[in-house]
């Protein structure tokens, strides 16, 4: 117990002073004695009565001192050290990344922090609460709220994002939202150590709960598949990263059918590549270890039959403004040479220049001037269709020298000036073809600032009417160039639940947060994805709790010993009710 401002308690002789104003104070009152007798007997009593006895006898009196008394209780502020959360804005930064669904008896790490910031919010007394989600990108989910229902609904509804959590950004965020407050940081996760916050600021009371302990885990840390010869083959590595001898069931199925299985023993830390020699025709393969650890997330990995397009390749001499444009946004780019047209491109599209159609390979393709036939001056007006690839491009403000034409490509043109065709778009031996009939030398496209921007929708328009458009990270958000008639996009997983829809014309893809194969519905037609684990969440790390710039280290480091002065409110209220009764009593006369 204590107080805040016992110089206040010099107010004492306002009491005292009322005390002797009530006591020196005349009376007067007309009365009519019939006997002098009666009147020494009154003032006989009056005088033999103690002046205790006669100040009891004043209601209004006390009614005043009370008041007094309260009005200085209020000012000195008394106060008594409770437990409580120590600072007055209080920043909680959670991890959401994979590794806090590691599970230790029964729980969770994510669970486990969700309870202690649960606890930790009932001590709360009239302090503010900012809440932060550290993912790949720190998200603010509650700033500055004092309202403690609507912080306990945003805990609730925090939930796992699969994602690697860039901690550093987190508590980086997190610092600079406590500038220039009395504020308290905590952090929950499990892996934060007291390097993480070198730069953080000297003043600010910081606690680290790392969550969890150091578990048992088998981690699936690679699979891939590669065909050579029409026959199948895959190889996967295995990592014990338990302090024990394991054993795990390497599993690999397929639309539910199991079409490999091996057993697996590790010693504890070593890693094992296990050769698949033989797998039967599929979309997908979907690597599986059955083991009983304290980590599911890494023991599942997708690979799909259909790879993804991430490489170009440019046959023959091609414009180096095309080469470069590719590469800044980019995609890895690959010169060979026609001879080798026939060997395996299925990972990527070609760009071919000066070639005629009859020797296109059948690959989603970029055809620059296939034939230089007829080369005809750009004089009027370039007119351009409402196409996917067009937008954010002003390609009708690009100035062109002049255009090839008459090479009987008979696709849609979307571009053009005075019917001369200048871009065209369609199928060409069942896949997709974007000719450009000009030489791209000869105009200043490449000094446009929608040329890259042209070139990424184009690529993205030529992968995406494949049957596999790609992998992603949990979470991860891309942008995909589609038709109008293909904006609706409904994401089921691989059982068939539907997950989300996306209108890509208005925003863009978000691939689901739980790691697994999913599919994509888009006008009756079929492509898969898959969302894999980050590498760096391929185990589960744990590391102590502790603390920094506490003024005493506290055996719990949530709960501190924390000042509570609200009795001064009650004082001043129980004053002011205290004041309108002595109103009350002096408008009626009230004498005792």
């Amino acid at each position: 117990m204590g107080l805040l401002n016992p110089i206040f308690l010099l107010l004492a002789f306002l009491i005292a002073a009322v005390l002797v104003f009530y006591m020196f104070r005349k009376r007067y009152e007309n009365k009519r004695i019939p006997s002098n007798i009666l009147w020494e007997q009154v003032m006989n009593e009056w005088q033999a009565s103690p002046w205790l006895d006669k100040l009891q006898r004043n209601l209004l009196l006390f009614l005043q001192l009370l008041i007094l008394f309260l009005l200085m209780m209020a000012l000195v502020r008394p106060y008594w050290m409770t437990k409580g959360i120590v600072g007055e804005q209080i920043i909680i930064v959670i991890d959401t990344s994979a590794s806090m669904s590691a599970v230790h008896d029964g729980t969770s790490r994510f669970d486990a922090a969700k309870t202690e910031i649960s606890a930790m919010i009932k001590d709360i007394k009239n302090q503010e609460v900012t809440i932060i989600a550290a993912g790949s990108v720190p998200t603010l989910l509650i700033n500055r709220e004092a309202n403690l229902q609507k912080i306990r609904n945003v805990i609730d509804e925090i939930n796992l994002s699969y994602e690697y959590s860039d901690m550093d950004k987190a508590i980086r965020l997190a610092n600079s939202l406590a500038v220039n407050e009395e504020s308290s940081l905590f952090i929950f996760s499990d892996s934060v150590k007291k390097e993480d916050l070198k730069e953080l600021s000297e003043t600010i009371p910081i606690s680290v709960f790392n969550m969890g302990e150091e578990g048992e885990n088998i981690s699936l840390k690679s699979f891939g598949i590669g065909e050579k010869d029409h026959i199948i083959t895959g190889i996967s590595v295995v990592e014990n990263q338990s302090k024990e001898q394991k054993t795990a069931i390497l599993q690999i199925n397929s639309n539910e059918n199991v079409l490999f299985e091996e057993k697996v023993e590790m010693e504890p830390g070593e890693q094992k590549f296990v050769q698949i020699p033989k797998l039967s025709e599929s979309d997908y393969y979907k690597a599986n270890i059955l083991v009983d650890d304290d980590y599911s997330m890494d023991n599942e990995i997708i690979a799909v039959n259909k790879p993804s397009l991430t490489k170009v390749y440019l046959v023959g001499d091609i414009s180096p403004f095309m080469r470069r444009g590719l590469e800044n946004i980019g995609y890895e780019t690959i010169q060979i040479k026609e001879k080798d047209m026939n060997t395996d491109l299925s990972d990527g599209i070609v760009v071919v220049e000066n070639m005629p159609m009859k020797k296109w390979p059948k690959r989603p393709l970029i055809a620059i001037t296939p034939v230089r036939d007829k080369e005809i001056p750009i004089l009027t007006e370039i007119i351009t269709e409402k196409d996917p690839v067009f937008q954010y491009v002003d390609f009708n403000k690009t100035y062109i020298q002049s255009a090839f034409t008459g090479n009987g490509i008979n696709l849609p043109v979307i571009a053009s000036s005075d019917e001369i065709p200048l871009i065209q778009k369609g199928t060409v031996n069942g896949y997709p073809a974007l000719v450009i009939q000009f030489s791209i030398e000869k105009s200043d496209w490449p000094l446009q600032t929608g040329f890259p921007i042209f070139l990424y929708q184009s690529f993205q328009w030529l992968a995406a009417t494949e049957e596999f458009f790609g992998f992603f990270l949990p979470g991860e958000k891309r942008w995909l160039n589609v038709e109008a008639n293909d904006k609706e996009w409904k994401v089921f997983n691989d059982t068939g639940k539907f997950i989300n829809s996306f209108n890509l014309l208005e925003e863009s893809f978000t691939a689901p947060q739980r790691p697994g194969l999913y599919q994509t519905v888009v006008n009756g037609r079929t492509a898969y994805f898959a969302v894999n684990l980050d590498d760096r969440e391929k185990l589960i790390p744990s590391s102590s709790s502790f603390s920094v710039n506490q003024l005493k280290q506290q055996s719990d480091q949530i709960k501190v010993n924390r000042i509570y002065d609200g009795l001064w409110f009650w004082f001043v209220l129980i004053a002011l009710i205290i004041l309108f009764i002595e109103w009350e009593v002096m408008r009626r006369g009230t004498r005792v």
